[in-house]
């Protein structure tokens, strides 16, 4: 193909993760997946379309002692709601 770069169409993103402790980068290049993209694009539509209509989406857990509930800043706020 006219244009291409070597490699680059065959993993055409790029996933950058920067070590917080050290501000180390950590670069990658991943292969474009058109399904996962379109689910997590359709995703993003539903909660900002839930946020919008002041909706309360599920829940990741059922209880607020499960692990991630624990650690979210939003945690007391989310579980003071009704579900």
């Amino acid at each position: 193909m006219e244009g291409t770069v070597p490699g680059i169409s065959a993993a055409p993103a790029l996933f950058t993760a920067i070590n917080k402790d050290t501000a180390e980068l950590h670069h990658e290049q991943v292969a474009f997946d058109a399904d996962l993209a379109q689910r997590m694009s359709d995703r993003g539509v539903r909660i900002l379309q839930a946020t919008d209509a002041g909706e309360l989406l599920p829940r990741a857990a059922t209880t607020p002692d499960f692990f991630e509930c624990r650690f979210c800043p939003w945690s007391e706020r989310c579980w003071r709601l009704p579900a």
